[in-house]
């Protein structure tokens, strides 16, 4: 049987290029306090300016789940555009919107 998969994809703006360092160092904070090894900041982003692209494929496993809601709810709390949006097989699952915990 394979495996659940979930895909995790959008594009974030910051003000600023330390405004987007800043989000990507409390992102990383946050996964280590989450002791999980998945999913592995650096392979999920890529930074252009001041704008940050999210593009990444993660099991279905709660906890690595939890961990990546996470990390992308850091992320869009200081951007000021854009969100990430989480889908299961075509399944609209969940949403981060720019600018905070909505």
């Amino acid at each position: 049987m394979p495996q659940e998969l979930i895909r995790f994809h959008g594009t974030y703006r910051y003000n600023s290029l330390e405004a987007l360092e800043r989000a990507l160092t409390l992102a990383r904070e946050q996964l280590d306090d989450d002791d999980v090894s998945e999913p592995a900041l650096d392979d999920c982003v890529v930074k252009h300016g001041t704008s940050l692209r999210v593009e990444v494929v993660l099991p279905a496993i709660a906890e690595i789940r939890f961990a990546a809601s996470d990390m992308f709810q850091t992320l869009a709390r200081d951007a000021i555009e854009g969100s990430v949006e989480a889908t299961h097989g075509g399944n609209h699952v969940d949403f981060f919107p720019s600018g905070g915990d909505d």
